[in-house]
C-alpha cells in the first residue's frame, strides 16, 4: 500500500468504527435518529438469540428498538476490538459483544447480560458508510433472563 491508500484505509476504518459504535450508543442513549443514520435503507437482521431474524427498513428498525429498549430503564452495550475488512464500497466489521440490561423492578436479580461478538456488513453510501447487515452471536448470557423477556415483550404487541 502507498501513502495514499493506507491513509484512505485508515479514514475507512475509523468511520466504520464511528458507525458501529454510534450503534451501541444510540441504543443506551435512546438517540433514535442516531440509531437510524447508522442503517442502509434496507436492513438484515440476525439476531436469533434475541431480537430475531428479518429484513426491515431503516426505519422499521429504529421504530422497533424504541418500544423494545423503552421497556428497560437502562442498558450498556459495547462494541469493541474492531476487526474490519474493506473491499471497495463493502466491508465487515467483527466486533466483541457485551450487553447489559437492567430493569429496576426485576430486583434483586435486576440484570440480564449478553456476551459473544457482532458481525456487521457496510456499504458505502455518499454520505458514509451504513450497515446494511447485522449479526450478533451470542457466547453465553448469564443475571435475570426476565429482564430481557420484558423488553421482548414489546415486540409481541
Amino acid at each position: 500500500m502507498n501513502a495514499d491508500e493506507t491513509l484512505a484505509w485508515l479514514a475507512d476504518r475509523a468511520a466504520i468504527t464511528d458507525v458501529v459504535t454510534s450503534f451501541a450508543v444510540a441504543l443506551d442513549t435512546r438517540d433514535w435518529d442516531r440509531f437510524r443514520r447508522c442503517f442502509a435503507d434496507s436492513v438484515e437482521l440476525d439476531y436469533p438469540d434475541s431480537a430475531g431474524v428479518g429484513t426491515f427498513t431503516g426505519d422499521e428498525l429504529a421504530a422497533l428498538a424504541a418500544p423494545f429498549f423503552g421497556r428497560l430503564d437502562a442498558t450498556q452495550h459495547i462494541s469493541s476490538n474492531h476487526q474490519i475488512t474493506v473491499d471497495g464500497d463493502q466491508a465487515t466489521c467483527v466486533s466483541t459483544l457485551t450487553a447489559q440490561h437492567y430493569l429496576a423492578s426485576a430486583a434483586p436479580d435486576s440484570v440480564q447480560r449478553q456476551m459473544g461478538y457482532y458481525t456487521n456488513y457496510l456499504t458505502r453510501f455518499d454520505d458514509g458508510w451504513r450497515i446494511h447487515r447485522t449479526e450478533q452471536h451470542q457466547g453465553w448470557t448469564e443475571g435475570n433472563p426476565a429482564v430481557f423477556a420484558h423488553a421482548v415483550e414489546a415486540l409481541d404487541g
